[in-house]
């Protein structure tokens, strides 16, 4: 009995390694069958009904026009080419002035993330303001926007015309001209401010300048409109750019008008000094003043008029020139009767010592003419002494 169950022992014992290993056979068979890549699955067979055009078109050729750059968002992503009006070799002052405008409000602007000169296009007579040269070069320089500027010169001075153009549908944004009636670098640079500040920030400029009035009663006037005065010295006005007509006016009195010019630029002092004194009003520059010891303007103060002075002294001006032209008339006239009686005479000795009686109606000619004379000269001496009187001792 204990014969057979130890040999029933070490027969299942010899069995156990054979199942063992038959079992991580069969674990093992579907790891590696996972190793295995999948099968290519066959080419479908083409339909016979389908058409033949279902087959893959064939790739396109590459284009021979240049590519635009891509979409971008408009505001901050987009950039500026300026089309730039100087070329090698130009010195011409007024041309390098609008360039010089344009890349300021340009970079002054917070609609572009970057400004960038264009070159000149492969054409010798170059862009000018045609809006297809102008998109075509913008667009191979990857540039969203072309700004670009003609300057034509007149007889009484220039025309500048600006164009603000987008470079993927040859849409023109902006148009603008301006017909400026000087031929100054100032006066055309601050123009060109104005027409850029339309086009690339959508809105006008505004520019400071310094007045220097000393007085509270002088009155500035910019364009026709007076300006409010503060208690600050010198005023600072605040002004589109561009250039403005400005005068002064102190009761009935006013200067004469003169331009003014406005820039983005801060003025670094004063532009005009306004004065009153006893001939007229005055407005200067700083450049017109006379200098002091240390080179800087050195401008009188204001004269107020005496009391009364504002009236008496045009209106003895006036009494005076009466006076003046009543003279006048009056040796006219005793001229003309000395030469009546003269004529008289002479016919009086042609006739023997007698009057014919055109030479009586002679007589009577100059005497009243004597006669009117006379009056005048008292009439006009009065006048004149009136007139002199009130505009020196009043």
């Amino acid at each position: 009995m204990h014969r057979l169950v130890a040999a029933l022992v070490v027969v299942s014992m010899a069995s156990m390694p054979a199942v063992a290993q038959s079992s991580r056979k069969a674990k093992s068979k579907p790891k590696q069958q996972q190793l295995e890549p999948p099968p290519p699955a066959p080419p479908a067979a083409a339909d016979p009904a389908a058409p033949a055009t279902s087959a893959q078109p064939a790739p396109p050729l590459p284009s021979t026009q240049p590519a635009l750059p891509a979409a971008k968002p408009k505001g901050e992503g987009t950039t500026l080419g300026l089309y730039r009006l100087v070329r090698k070799g130009e010195t011409d002052p007024l041309l390098k002035a609008v360039d010089d405008a344009f890349r300021q409000v340009a970079d002054a602007s917070k609609r572009y993330r970057s400004v960038v000169a264009l070159p000149e296009p492969a054409e010798k007579q170059g862009c000018g303001l045609n809006v297809p040269c102008l998109a075509s070069l913008g667009g191979l320089q990857g540039v969203d926007e072309v700004m670009a500027g003609d300057l034509t010169r007149t007889e009484n001075g220039l025309i500048l015309r600006v164009k603000l153009v987008d470079t993927r549908g040859e849409k023109v944004l902006g148009d603008k001209d301006q017909v400026i009636a000087s031929q100054t670098a100032p006066e055309v640079q601050v123009w060109a401010e104005s027409l850029a500040c339309k086009l690339m920030m959508g809105q006008e400029c505004v520019g400071e300048v310094l007045v220097d009035a000393d007085l509270p009663e002088i009155k500035i006037l910019v364009d026709g409109e007076p300006v409010p005065r503060t208690s600050s010295r010198p005023e600072r006005l605040r002004l589109p750019v561009g250039v403005h007509r400005v005068r002064i006016a102190v009761d009935k009195r006013t200067s004469l008008e003169r331009p003014l010019l406005v820039s983005r630029q801060p003025s670094p002092g004063v532009t005009l000094y306004a004065r009153e004194n006893e001939e007229a009003l005055s407005l200067q520059s700083p450049a017109e003043a006379p200098r002091g010891v240390d080179g800087k303007p050195s401008v009188a103060p204001s004269v107020r008029p005496k009391p009364g002075e504002r009236w008496t002294r045009p209106a003895g001006i006036a009494v005076a020139a009466a006076g003046a032209v009543a003279l006048g008339v009056a040796t006219y006239q005793g001229l003309h009767s000395k030469s009546l009686v003269n004529d008289a005479n002479q016919s009086f000795d042609a006739n023997q010592g007698a009057y014919r009686p055109t030479d009586l109606a002679t007589i009577d000619s100059a005497r009243s003419a004597s006669n009117l004379a006379n009056v005048l000269f008292i009439t006009g001496g009065v006048l004149a002494a009136a007139g002199l009187t009130m505009i020196f001792a009043f």
